[in-house]
């Protein structure tokens, strides 16, 4: 039969499961049911209590009513705490030694009866296995020194009965009394050691499952704020191109409108053809933060990746050139691979270095985009003509933010490539990336 959670636990963290994975089947089911594990070690306290008395009453007579039902009440008590032990393990521990010592001492060799049965070591476990060790050794000196005091005080303080009738004392037969009394001692403080061992060995194991959790979470936030900026560099590669374009178009159209309206209306079809682009480009990269089974599927180019990849690029390079831009598009060597990851990094870097072109290039009059395909080696090389890009600039901090390169520089390093960018003999900007492409790269990344 398989057990379900109850309506009111709270759902499981991916860690939380990956840690329950990891676990046995019965530690899972202790872990899944600590209301039905206190209550099979309750069960088994009362019955080992229950037949431990028995034997040891054998040789003795059974104590009176009243002194049997105060015996049957605190047994029963002490063992209903055993449901609420994790919740003040030190106190209850501490509690139990004491009246048990207490009914002892008053008791004396009078009886073999115990207030708290087995109980005491469940709490000693329960202080091992969720509290500090500090307080786990005071636990453990207190209850194995209440054991000693005990055990003195029932062998040393009045004769102690035999199976046969007799006793033996301190003054007559010291040696096996104190013989005796050692073994006692030990036993007592070697169960408690043993007890402590087992819970601090679920301590460790406690720790170290809320320590897979915890990094497993870490690693969680930093996958999404990974994903995050990679969500930012696709907006801003998809954001500037767009707008770029649109109001070159838009001022081209205006331009036009007055000599060639039908020159204009085609340059504002462009103008719509892009703005309605962006906007898919858009809702397919916010869609991704949307669609939680989709976290992991690759983002498309402008019109996706189900056309030839060198279509795309060519489609791309026309889009600019419909803005006035003189741009050559080359291509060369073999056919760019069915890794949509790495076709969406070829087509932002070329994206990106246009789109540059377009906003900082002056008197450009011709932009050459080579993309030369030797597997694994992928090169892409943007070369512009324009020479006042850099009249008033003294490095490539100042004409722009700077993340479109470092976008640019990140999807090449993924691919354990580089890019070399900067000023011409021209006059003007070249940019070369290089990209090495293995199939054993992951193509969850972008």
């Amino acid at each position: 039969m398989k057990s379900r959670p109850t309506s009111g636990a709270a759902p499981l963290s991916e860690g939380q499961r990956l840690v329950a994975r990891r676990r046995g089947r019965t530690t899972r089911w202790v872990k899944a049911h600590p209301v039905a594990t206190n209550g099979i070690l309750a069960g088994l306290n009362l019955l080992l209590q229950g037949m431990f008395s028995i034997v040891m009453a054998i040789p003795r007579d059974w104590p009176s009513a009243p002194h049997l039902l105060v015996l049957i009440v605190f047994n029963l008590l002490s063992t209903a705490l055993i449901f609420v032990r994790k919740r003040w393990p030190l106190q209850l521990l501490l509690g139990a030694t004491l009246v048990d010592l207490i009914y002892s001492v008053i008791v004396g060799t009078e009886s073999s009866f115990s207030l708290a049965g087995f109980v005491p070591w469940i709490f000693l476990y329960t202080v091992a296995a969720e509290l500090s060790l500090r307080l786990t050794i005071f636990g453990f000196l207190a209850v194995s020194a209440a054991n000693m005091v005990l055990m003195g005080f029932l062998y040393l303080s009045e004769p102690i009965p035999t199976g046969d009738g007799s006793t033996i004392s301190l003054q007559e037969n010291p040696l096996p009394l104190l013989t005796l009394l050692g073994f006692s001692v030990g036993m007592g403080v070697a169960i408690n050691l043993v007890v402590v061992m087992f819970g601090r060995f679920t301590h460790k194991n406690n720790e170290f499952d809320r320590e897979i959790v915890e990094r497993f979470d870490q690693t969680q936030v930093l996958a999404a704020t990974e994903e995050r900026t990679r969500i930012a560099r696709e907006m801003h590669d998809v954001v500037a191109h767009s707008l770029t374009v649109m109001i070159t178009l838009a001022d081209g159209a205006r331009i036009v409108g007055k000599k060639n309206p039908e020159r204009a209306e085609e340059v504002l079809q462009e103008l719509s053809h892009t703005g309605r682009t962006a906007l898919a480009d858009m809702r397919r990269t916010l869609g991704v933060l949307r669609e939680p089974h989709a976290q992991n599927a690759p983002l498309s180019p402008a019109e996706g990746t189900s056309m030839d990849a060198r279509e795309n690029l060519q489609e791309l390079v026309d889009s600019f050139e419909a803005t006035g831009m003189p741009v050559v598009f080359e291509y060369r060597g073999e056919a760019i691979p069915t890794d949509n990851n790495l076709r969406l990094s070829l087509y932002r870097i070329v994206q990106e270095s246009l789109t540059n072109a377009l906003r900082y290039g002056r008197n450009v009059s011709e932009v050459r985009v080579k993309v030369e395909v030797m597997l694994p080696d992928v090169w892409i090389t943007v070369i512009n003509d324009g020479t006042a890009a850099l009249e008033d600039s003294s490095g490539i901090g100042s004409l722009g933010s700077g993340k479109g390169l470092t976008g640019i520089r990140e999807r090449a390093a993924f691919y354990n490539g580089s890019v070399i960018a900067g000023p011409n003999d021209m006059g003007g900007w070249t940019l070369r990336a290089h990209l090495v492409w293995e199939s054993s790269v992951p193509s969850t990344h972008h």
